[in-house]
C-alpha cells in the first residue's frame, strides 16, 4: 500500500534534520573533508548527503522534470506524486542505514567503509534519532518494501 502523500511540514522536518546530521558529522573532531577524509565519517556524510539530495528533488519528481542528478537514485526515478512519494518514503527508510551505521557495536561498519572504527558521539546519535523521529513510520516501511 502507498502511503499518504508527506506534508510540507514533514518534508521540512526530515530536511532539518538531516542538515543537522550533517552538521554533527562535519563538526565531528575526526572530520576531515576530501582529499584525506576519515573514511567512515566520509561514508556516513555521503550517505546523509546523497538522501538529502533525493528528498531536494522532491517537487521536481512531482512535477514531473527530470531531475538533476538521476544517477543518485536506485533505478529509474519515475514521474509524478507517486514517484515523489516513493522518494520520500525511500529517503526515510535510509534512517535505518544510518541508525545501523552510528549504533554499530560490531565494527561492521568500519569494515564497510574501509576505516576504523570510530565514536561517532553524542551530538551524531541525537541527531540520527530526530531524523528517525522525523520520519513517519509509514515511509520508512513503505521504502523498505521497495
Amino acid at each position: 500500500m502507498t502511503p499518504r502523500p508527506p506534508t510540507e511540514q514533514q518534508r521540512a522536518a526530515v530536511n532539518a534534520s538531516l542538515d543537522e546530521l550533517l552538521n554533527a558529522i562535519t563538526a565531528h573532531p575526526e572530520w576531515r573533508a576530501p582529499p584525506n577524509p576519515q573514511p567512515t565519517l566520509f561514508y556516513l556524510w555521503d550517505f546523509v548527503n546523497r538522501s538529502k539530495y533525493m528528498l531536494s528533488e522532491y517537487e521536481t519528481i512531482k512535477d514531473g522534470r527530470a531531475v538533476e542528478k538521476p544517477q543518485n537514485f536506485t533505478g529509474s526515478v519515475g514521474k509524478g506524486e507517486k514517484a515523489a512519494v516513493s522518494v520520500f518514503s525511500k529517503v526515510c527508510s535510509r534512517t535505518f542505514m544510518v541508525d545501523m551505521m552510528v549504533n554499530d557495536t560490531s565494527g561492521k561498519t568500519a569494515m564497510i567503509t574501509g576505516g576504523p572504527r570510530i565514536d561517532f558521539g553524542k551530538r551524531i546519535k541525537d541527531a540520527v534519532k530526530a531524523l528517525q523521529d522525523a520520519c513517519p513510520e509509514e515511509h520508512v516501511m513503505a521504502g523498505m518494501m521497495g
